[in-house]
């Protein structure tokens, strides 16, 4: 039977979900989908907000027979997937296709690691010891326990890649991380996010023994944009240098507290010399290389050989990381609850290839799937970075909704940097405006800054920014709020029903061209001939762009005004690139005719 079907038939979507709307789009994408999973092309497919994404690679996924990995970009999508999509799915097609999960390992629980450092000092740790006791008499156990105790003690429950020891531990055969690996590779469907199968196509490409993911017929990546950004990070070196200090930090009692003294003052002393969130390493490289001879010194001196190979990880990263390969080397200090974590990033200009090659060990084919792949009606950024040149097809799909009918653009003539003419914008239209509004930034500075100008005017409405709310508990229908953020809101949110009535970009979302990687990158693309502005910059802020506005206009009942607090989008030539995306929607400058529209009395 066809795909086709599942969507057409009353007996099948339609009686498990009352709500479901017959829409051409969904089905196009199925049957390319249910082709490309058959004929094992390599697919990249851009399908609009609300053209139902989801069960479009579903439904095809668990009616053939291929062995499939789909991949999504959070542990929450994931969720989404496992506990809401797939029992669908199975329910209408009968489907008795075997389905099992996997996270990295930090998610999971480490008996050894648990024995080492909890339960041998159980006084100090009474609250784990008793969730450890207590979670024994239901079975395994398997996830660790995040969010119920602390994070602290929760890492010394579970392991990193470096951490663990693999099949030298006691525990191997126990271990629920390798246990709930052994049972999704004998799976017809795993579901993963792209962190934990990015990482392991990177180890593919390089060769390394530990890979994770057995051979699949097919890989199916949903937020497919987030792809080449993932990647580039593990296709290079990433040497957490806080890791290392907790290995001289857990085990003080063998290497000696003195020389754990001596390694942290020698780290101490790089700490207070990196000012910035990103530094270049070359600058600092001498310090490291005496603070890693030090280290190594110290840990050779011992006799317990768990520790030595534990170390020898990490000598053999920070020996990669100072290759000769091309990239940027970065030196990154994150702040966590007051505590400093240093990682030291290599990351290369071009990880395409190494992708393909990685990728060529991990399954027969894969479809990418995104309503953000284009830039222009054009793939070129997204299949250049991917390295997928001459080796994939293509397709756009028709938008879904209305966008004339159901949207405008309200545009007025304010630049990016008149912040006293968008202020008083934002007071004027959020005060007047019926409905709640979501407001993206290019910086957490400026959504700050807005909050408190919002907070400070008592506009009639509640007021949340991305920072400690559970935005999916939010209800934007029944009373006005406005959500204030940045990157973090332009993808993720399915606010559909008439969630939000005005979409606001504070700014055309150029990402900061200072940034350390994007400047490298760009310097690399001058030297080269190309157009960094043309070439890099402007199909990123075109991507970035498409899942801002795609916040809007979620449901066919849904109508609201885009507000592109920028003029540029008008009058530089490069603004038809962002008019393209919204393509035939009236643009209106003056704020009467923008509160008119959101009227809900105007729309019945």
């Amino acid at each position: 039977m066809s795909v086709s079907q599942f969507f057409l038939d009353d007996k099948y979507l339609k009686s498990i979900l009352p709500d479901y709307v017959l829409r051409n789009t969904q089905i196009e994408m199925a049957e390319i989908i249910e082709s490309a999973l058959n004929s094992y092309t390599n697919t990249f497919i851009e399908a609009p907000t609300g053209s139902g994404k989801t069960m479009a690679y579903l439904i095809p996924s668990f009616a053939g027979d291929n062995k499939i990995i789909l991949s999504t970009k959070t542990k929450q999508l994931m969720n989404q997937l496992l506990y809401k999509d797939i029992p669908v799915v199975q329910k209408i097609i009968g489907s008795k296709k075997s389905v099992r999960s996997l996270k990295g390992r930090k998610n999971y629980f480490c008996p050894h690691r648990y024995y080492k450092f909890v339960h041998s000092k159980a006084a100090f740790y009474i609250d784990a010891v008793s969730w450890f006791e207590e979670m024994s008499k239901y079975g395994d156990i398997i996830e660790a326990p995040w969010g119920v105790l602390d994070n602290d003690v929760c890492s010394l429950m579970t392991a990193d890649r470096f951490q663990c020891i693999g099949n030298k531990c006691a525990y191997y055969d126990e271990c629920p991380f390798y246990m709930q690996k052994k049972e999704a590779n004998i799976a017809d469907i795993v579901v993963t996010n792209h962190f934990l199968l990015l990482s392991d196509i990177a180890m593919k490409s390089k060769e390394s023994f530990g890979s994770i993911f057995e051979y699949r017929d097919n890989i199916i990546f949903d937020e497919a944009h987030s792809v080449p950004d993932i990647f580039s990070q593990y296709a290079g070196v990433e040497f957490p240098l806080s890791s290392l200090m907790i290995l001289f930090y857990e085990n003080k009692d063998i290497i000696k507290t003195e020389n754990v003294d001596k390694v942290y003052k020698a780290y101490s002393k790089i700490l207070d010399k990196i000012k910035e969130p990103k530094i270049l390493y070359e600058p600092l490289a001498d310090d490291f290389k005496k603070l890693i001879e030090l280290a190594s010194s110290i840990i050779l001196s011992t006799d317990d050989e768990e520790i030595k190979e534990e170390f020898g990880v990490y000598l053999l990263l920070y020996e990669e990381f100072n290759c000769d390969k091309e990239g940027v080397r970065l030196i990154e200090k994150t702040i966590q609850k007051n505590t400093v974590y240093i990682t030291l990033k290599f990351i290369p200009f071009e990880s395409g290839t190494d992708f393909v090659k990685g990728l060529k060990d991990a399954a027969t084919s894969s479809v990418f799937v995104s309503a953000t792949l284009s830039s222009g009606g054009d793939f070129a950024y997204i299949i250049k970075e991917t390295g997928m040149q001459d080796m994939c097809e293509t397709y756009i799909l028709d938008n879904v909704f209305d966008f004339n009918a159901q949207g405008k653009l309200f545009a007025p003539k304010v630049y990016n940097s008149e912040n006293d003419k968008k202020n008083k914008i934002y007071l004027e239209l959020l005060t007047q405006m019926e409905g709640s509004a979501l407001i993206i930034c290019n910086s957490l500075e400026r959504m700050q800054f807005i909050e408190k100008l919002l907070r400070s005017a008592e506009i009639n409405k509640k007021i949340y920014t991305q920072v400690g709310v559970n935005i999916g508990e939010l209800d934007f229908c029944s009373e006005d709020m406005v959500l204030i953020g940045s990157a973090t809101l332009r993808e993720g949110i399915d606010i559909s029903g008439g969630g939000f009535k005005a979409v606001i970009l504070d700014q055309l979302p150029f990402e900061y061209p200072k940034d350390i990687l994007l400047q490298s990158k760009a310097e690399k693309l001058s030297g080269e001939n190309a157009n960094s502005f043309i070439d890099f910059f402007l199909p990123r802020a075109v991507l970035y762009f498409k899942q801002a506005v795609g916040r809007l206009i979620r449901h066919e009942d849904d109508f609201g005004i885009w507000v592109v607090l920028d003029y540029r989008i008008i009058d530089k030539s490069y603004g038809k690139y962002f008019l393209d995306v919204i393509s035939n929607v009236e643009i209106v400058e003056n704020i009467e005719d923008a509160l008119y529209f959101i009227k809900e009395d105007i729309h019945g």
